[in-house]
């Protein structure tokens, strides 16, 4: 366990550290799920612009980052959606992320509690996600947060502009 972690709302400073993250994330998931390869991997500054136009949509995306004497070692990414069914906003975990020799030290227990308490304080109905099939590790933190599994298949259909 680390225990000078901080968990905050990414800002604009956090660009650089964010890009270089998820970059990092779209290569090892890449190279690990033959089904991702079709996408192409923007450049530094493509992802930099994606970071700006994210930020400046906060009532449909969030970013969360955590951060390890003060650099920025991993994020969540997450999109909220007005849920019928529920009745109020659910708020939908897209990528969780902790750089490689910071995972297994609770940090993304941490982030996953600290999303789950931000969705209770803003009113969110439910906190949902989808998980790789093979990824066994993150499935067993989901039920140990509270996380009941679906049999849903995730469908994709890439639109090329």
């Amino acid at each position: 366990m680390i225990d000078n972690l901080i968990i905050r709302e990414c800002d604009a400073k956090d660009k650089t550290a964010f890009v270089k993250l998820n970059l990092d994330f779209m290569q090892e998931v890449m190279a690990e799920n033959p089904y991702w390869t079709s996408l192409k991997i923007p450049s530094e500054e493509e992802m930099g612009s994606v970071f700006k136009e994210a930020l400046s949509m906060p009532e449909h995306i969030l970013i969360f980052v955590a951060e390890v004497d003060g650099k920025v070692v991993g994020y969540v990414n997450t999109w909220t959606v007005y849920s019928i069914w529920s009745g109020g906003k659910a708020l939908t975990i897209d990528d969780l992320y902790i750089a490689a020799p910071y995972r297994r030290c609770g940090i993304g227990e941490k982030m996953m509690e600290y999303l789950i308490g931000y969705a209770e304080q803003n009113a969110y109905r439910r906190v949902q996600l989808h998980a790789e099939i093979d990824n066994g590790g993150a499935h067993n933190l989901y039920r140990k947060l509270g996380f009941t599994e679906e049999e849903i298949l995730f469908f994709m259909k890439r639109i090329n502009l």
